[in-house]
């Protein structure tokens, strides 16, 4: 708190005359409301000047934006006051403000004696006679009027800041307060005794205490101030007071001190995650109240009567801060899972209690678990995987099963469950509406004494009666309201990056489900962003990646940093395999880069297109794309349709032959299908999928082909149909299609039409041919048209292909990347076709 003083116009003559008369009880002359108002007034700080005359006071006040003044008169021994304002008591009110700053004024001077300084007021001070004595103050104002008692200061300390108590000592010890406990207004017996508390006063003032009615005494809050009062400015008061300091105040001799929290986290009796919080150095508990005023003062350091001044060192606020963010429970109370949110696997920074490190033990570090019943078609790695599910949920955490696609991840979850299968026990399992089928078949095939089936919005009585229920994320959201009224034993969400955005209706759903012990299961847990595994474990386990705003925060303050810690949190509960790892009787998969031609055709469109585009948004993409980026968007696929098949473009008809993919893969398959083999095509562009199908059927007229799309009513039926074929065959498939849900491994050689943004779109395709049962090796050719567009998501593909592995990436997997990936201009576009 700053203070800014009245402009003070006074003579040593002035001075003295009114150090005299204020030496009676001239508060007498005024009544209550004035003497009330008028401190309040002084306070304030709303005299703007006192003018010191012989014969009056003239007091100039500013309350609020009105100005006035009185006057203080003496005449015949007595005061008198006139004013300005027709308000009576607040002319009385400004004339007390204005006595009560003469006598700050007084008691300035004497301090300025004691520091042996020569008598000064403000810039504006006018002074009769430069070479006159001191003042003498031994009369008046400061004359002893009878016997004095010892003014006594008490020093003691408050959350809220510094409290000086004042107190007169008599000689047989009685203690009475000095101060009005109302308003802080002079307890005195004589002048004497009043002077020394307009010194105490106008030294409180000066070191910026304010009088505290809740405390009886000055209070100094700002605790900068607070540290250089104790140890520059209370020395001076001892050698000048009577004083008395309580214990706590030896606190702040240190100054402002940084302390570390170290936490001690233990288990609740409800089985829940319990932290408290100790400074590092004397083991001293830390109260949840203070934890939390500590955290939000942030840098600010805080008065704790028993540490003195203090903050949290950046690493205590940090951790401190991550269990405030990770939901606990109403209580107080965390989910024993959470421990890994706020510390990862490490222990160096938290204290278990003795039942708690035998949990975490035991879920790092297990005994190998002998008791489990499991299929016995099970491959090695997918037993460890049901032990890894079993060995979590034992341990009341629940589990993300990330093996990449084609690694059994189903028939896991139905060994899983069979074996903890107890009578009346019941299971949810949401999926695609393509997957709902799968589900049931396997179960069929694997654990036929499962009663299981299709949520088809039938009663929840009916739906009793199943031990498994299946049901599609789309019947999921609009039966959400009833499913939530049942709990179930066990819920189930396969192909998790269905939920991967968190604001979606069929997300939440999720989130909503009721279930003991929760598990998930996707082969591509990160597809384009970080927050793409947030909902997964939003779902698994509530709070233990913090907050949705937290989370995207955190990666946008410090992303390396975000990302090693992201590792930590997740890496106890999700379980990651490849088939490289674990499939080793896979047969090898080859990839090969098919570099297209492009036609004459193609050029022109491609180069008008890119100068259309120059023309409308500029050559700057990144403005292009933030100012109107549905067009840019569309412009952008207009390229990448010509890169196909100039037929995609709807003002154009061409032929087969305009376009130089279309010929590089007619060559390919006739190598290809003259030997025998099966075939796989993808695209996303259903429209180039059937200029393909086209071309197929006229050069192999006899070729079985079989087609699947999103508009396809019955998916089992062509895939079975060219899994059962025993000739030549060839599956055209559009990627969204072949996203979920279905096996292709009966071919061995797959085309890939046009390249994806997202390499995970990709490689989802692929492994619908590369999975567990195939027998032969699988040729993988990725056709992209030379001098386009296409050379540019190739690159981006690569920058992204071990996206899961890294945690996170730069940006989200799409058109924007190409800004990060050297594209900045459509210029540049246009030269790749140029150079090409």
């Amino acid at each position: 708190m700053s203070w800014k003083g009245a402009n003070r116009l006074y003579s040593r003559q002035s001075l003295e005359l009114w150090s005299s008369r204020l030496s009676e009880d001239w508060e007498a002359a005024f009544d209550e409301a004035e003497l009330r108002r008028g401190r309040s007034i002084y306070k304030k700080g709303e005299i703007r000047e006192i003018s010191l005359n012989d014969s009056d006071v003239i007091v100039n006040s500013k309350i609020g934006a009105a100005e006035s003044y009185s006057v203080v008169e003496w005449s015949a021994g007595k005061m008198k006051v006139r004013s300005s304002t027709s308000d009576e008591v607040l002319g009385g009110a400004i004339a007390v403000a204005g006595l009560l700053e003469i006598e700050e004024l007084l008691a300035d001077e004497d301090l300025s004696l004691l520091e042996a300084s020569r008598l000064s007021g403000s810039d504006e001070s006018e002074s009769d006679a430069e070479e006159e004595p001191p003042l003498d103050l031994s009369k008046g104002a400061m004359s002893n009027a009878g016997k004095s008692r010892t003014l006594h200061l008490v020093l003691d300390t408050h959350f809220k800041g510094l409290i000086c108590e004042a107190y007169w000592l008599s000689e047989d010890g009685t203690r009475v307060s000095a101060l009005s406990k109302e308003d802080g207004a002079p307890r005195a017996n004589n002048s004497d005794e009043r002077g020394r508390l307009i010194m105490l006063a106008a030294r409180a003032r000066k070191s910026h205490f304010v009088y505290s009615p809740e405390f009886g005494g000055y209070l100094l809050e700002n605790l900068r101030e607070v540290v250089f009062f104790i140890q520059s400015v209370w020395p001076s008061w001892k050698a000048r007071f009577s004083t008395e300091e309580r214990e706590n105040v030896q606190h702040i001799q240190q100054g402002i001190v940084e302390i570390k929290l170290k936490p001690k986290a233990s288990r609740t009796r409800s089985g829940g995650l319990d932290i408290q919080w100790v400074f590092d150095a004397g083991a001293k508990l830390l109260d949840s109240g203070l934890a939390d005023e500590l955290l939000a003062r942030n840098d600010e350091p805080m008065l704790v009567p028993e540490l003195g001044v203090v903050k949290l060192t950046e690493e205590s606020r940090r951790a401190l801060s991550a269990w405030k963010e990770v939901e606990p429970e109403a209580n107080g109370s965390g989910q024993l899972y959470q421990l890994f949110s706020l510390f990862g696997e490490g222990d160096e920074e938290v204290e278990l209690s003795e039942d708690l490190a035998e949990w975490r033990e035991g879920l790092l570090n297990p005994e190998p678990d002998g008791k489990l019943e499991l299929l016995d078609c099970l491959r090695s790695y997918q037993r460890q995987g049901v032990e890894w599910m079993s060995r979590l949920l034992r341990h009341d955490c629940h589990c993300l099963l990330a093996d990449e696609m084609g690694l059994g991840k189903t028939v896991q979850v139905i060994a899983l469950l069979l074996s903890q299968r107890k009578e009346g026990e019941r299971a949810i399992v949401v999926c695609p509406a393509s997957v709902v089928p799968v589900w049931i078949s396997e179960f069929a095939k694997f654990a036929p004494q499962v009663a299981v089936g299709k949520y088809g919005g039938r009663t929840a009585k009916a739906a009793a009666k199943l031990d498994v229920v299946v049901v599609s994320f789309a019947l999921l959201r609009n039966r959400i309201e009833r499913l939530v009224s049942e709990e179930f034993d066990y819920a189930v969400v396969d192909e998790a990056q269905f939920i991967k955005n968190p604001d979606s209706k069929v997300s939440r759903s999720c989130r909503r489900l009721r279930a003991k012990r929760r598990i998930a299961l996707t082969g591509t847990p990160i597809e384009n962003k970080p927050l793409d595994i947030w909902p997964a474990f939003q779902f698994l386990m509530p709070g233990m990646l913090g907050s949705r705003e937290q989370f995207d925060r955190l990666y946008a303050e410090n992303p390396g940093a975000f990302k090693a810690r992201l590792r930590a949190q997740i890496k106890p509960f999700m379980l990651r395999r490849t088939k490289s790892q674990v499939a080793l009787e896979l047969p090898e998969k080859t990839i090969v880069d098919l570099e297209c031609p492009v036609t004459p055709v193609q050029a022109r469109e491609y180069q008008r297109i890119c100068e259309e585009g120059l023309a409308r948004f500029g050559d700057d993409l990144g403005s292009a794309m933030r100012t109107n980026r549905f067009a840019t968007l569309s412009l952008l696929t207009r390229l990448r349709q010509v890169s196909c098949d100039p037929q995609l473009l709807p003002w154009m008809d061409a032929s087969l032959e305009d376009s130089g993919k279309l010929m590089v893969l007619l060559e390919k398959l006739i190598e290809v299908l003259g030997t025998g083999h099966k075939v796989v095509i993808f695209s996303q562009f259903v429209r180039f999928l059937v200029r393909a199908r086209e071309m197929v059927e006229h050069a192999f007229p006899e070729l079985p082909i079989f087609e699947l799309t999103g508009s396809t009513s019955d998916r089992e039926a062509p895939v079975k149909a060219f899994q059962d074929s025993d000739q030549t065959a060839a599956m055209l498939v559009s990627l969204k299609a072949a996203s979920v849900g279905i096996t292709l491994h009966a071919a061995d050689y797959v085309f890939l039409l046009d390249p994806w943004w997202n390499p995970a779109v990709e490689s989802q395709a692929i492994d619908r041919v590369h999975r567990i049962g195939q027998t032969k090796s699988v040729f993988v050719y990725r056709l992209f048209a030379r001098g386009t567009i296409e050379e540019k998501i190739l690159q981006l593909q690569r920058d992204k292909r071990d996206l899961f592995e890294s945690i996170v990436s730069g940006s989200k997997s799409g058109p924007t990347d190409l800004l990060s990936s050297g594209v900045q201009s459509l210029q540049s576009l246009l030269a790749l076709a140029q150079s090409g």
